[in-house]
């Protein structure tokens, strides 16, 4: 399980599983997977904002706070 924190605007973090990416991983090796956290996050927010929402920029990366 790693820990991501999703920026500037918004903190937003989630857990997400994905194959090959530790939690001692590099961003590079998260960004790898785009897709699917951006995918989780849509996701989310769908949920929490029904009646729709507006991403202007998606930046992402590890979260290497204590939880």
């Amino acid at each position: 399980m790693i820990h991501v924190q999703i920026a500037p605007d918004v903190e937003f973090k989630l857990d997400i599983d994905l194959q090959d990416v530790a939690d001692d991983a590099r961003d590079y090796d998260l960004q790898q997977h785009k897709a699917e956290v951006y995918a989780l996050f849509e996701e989310r927010l769908r949920k929490a904002f029904p009646e729709g929402f507006k991403i202007n920029t998606f930046e992402f990366g590890m979260d290497t706070s204590k939880h």
